[in-house]
């Protein structure tokens, strides 16, 4: 899980619904910011809410909403990304499944998509560091389904360099194509 990357202290109820509500907005504020840091303030107009609607929550201030947001998007989508690899399948199958599934997903909502591919490079060291957790992710469950499926003596797995140069190129693509505004083609 990328919540191995600290988060500090809980300063809301785990089900507090302005907070829900908050980090709900996050991918739209930051897509909305253009690059900026986020604020409170994107964060309520984002969704609709009075900026005194707020007060009182999230006292960790927005740079966390988004911190917190892009762990659980990326989480979501990692696990739909898992979710297609099935053992009945090869790995050539089952990574072009998964890539579709993503990609897929990524353009119907261009939103998070910039959240979690762009966001990252735009400067945010936290943010950044939790998408190399976010690759690393990847990358280890590539290694894991090419040496199943080469246990089953298909074909040679791809050397672990490789595969994180694949993944690293997959990444770099659907951030360009996101920041360019062309996610719908992804």
């Amino acid at each position: 899980m990328l919540s191995e990357v600290p988060t500090g202290a809980q300063t809301c109820s785990p089900n507090c619904a302005t907070c829900d509500r908050l980090r709900g907005s996050a991918a739209a504020a930051v897509l909305m910011t253009g690059g900026r840091p986020v604020t409170m303030a994107d964060l309520c107009a984002a969704t609709g809410m009075a900026a005194a609607e707020s007060e009182g929550h999230c006292p960790e201030g927005a740079a966390r909403v988004v911190a917190d947001a892009y762990r659980r998007a990326a989480d979501e989508l990692f696990d739909e990304y898992a979710a297609a690899f099935r053992p009945a399948d090869s790995w050539p199958d089952n990574l072009g499944a998964a890539l579709r599934n993503l990609l897929r997903r990524l353009a119907d909502e261009p939103a998070t998509a910039h959240l979690v591919y762009v966001a990252p490079v735009g400067g945010d060291e936290q943010l950044r560091d939790i998408r190399e957790l976010f690759r690393a992710r990847y990358i280890a469950l590539l290694i894991d389904e090419q040496q199943r499926d080469a246990d089953a003596d298909v074909d040679a797995p791809l050397p672990s360099l490789q595969v994180e140069l694949l993944v690293g190129a997959l990444f770099r693509t659907i951030s360009e194509l996101v920041h360019d505004g062309r996610a719908p083609e992804l």
